[in-house]
């Protein structure tokens, strides 16, 4: 070999070594991008999840039209959530709020803006409709509560409350203040 072929070979040799380098360098920075720290990871539509008991009994069902994980968070946010909380005769307290978050764990559900609750009247209660904003459900202890504006009507009455909490289990509401109604028009 002449020192012509041996210095073309040397350059033959370098060339294919900075190719490696550089093509390895180049699938390094090809990585998959990975998910953001602050953002989302993943959605679902037209959700519509049922949450059972330990009996496997229907504890409460929640749908939406939109929810978004966000892992950094521990946070899912809905839109148009649409929640039926069982109560144990069967009847069905329907929570529908214009948006939501919840936590992971599903222990915390709160809905924001606007809120319309409607309970089924029973044999032993007569049906209410409730309307609030910013309602904190917690379906684990069997109730809800806002510190908001709530006015709660039924067949004969209409009241406001500045405050007012919500037990699914025994169908009954608490007024926490400036509480006022009128019964079938009276003041």
């Amino acid at each position: 070999m002449n020192i012509r072929q041996a210095a073309l070979f040397a350059l033959l040799l370098l060339v294919v070594i900075g190719t490696g380098w550089f093509l390895d360098k180049q699938s390094v920075n090809r990585l998959p991008a990975s998910v953001s720290e602050t953002g989302p990871d993943s959605f679902v539509e037209d959700i519509n999840l049922a949450v059972m008991d330990e009996q496997g009994q229907l504890k409460y069902r929640l749908k939406a039209e939109h929810m978004t994980h966000f892992p950094n968070e521990d946070l899912l946010r809905l839109t148009g959530p649409d929640i039926d909380v069982m109560h144990t005769d069967g009847t069905a307290w329907r929570i529908i709020a214009e948006r939501g978050e919840a936590a992971t764990a599903g222990d915390r559900i709160w809905l924001l803006g606007a809120v319309d609750i409607r309970r089924p009247g029973s044999a032993t209660n007569g049906a209410i409709h409730v309307l609030t904003r910013d309602l904190l459900v917690k379906p684990e202890e069997d109730m809800a509560e806002t510190d908001k504006a709530a006015t709660i009507t039924g067949n004969r009455y209409e009241i406001n409350a500045l405050g007012m909490k919500a037990y699914f289990r025994t169908g009954t509401l608490e007024l926490l203040s400036r509480v006022k109604g009128t019964i079938d028009g009276a003041g």
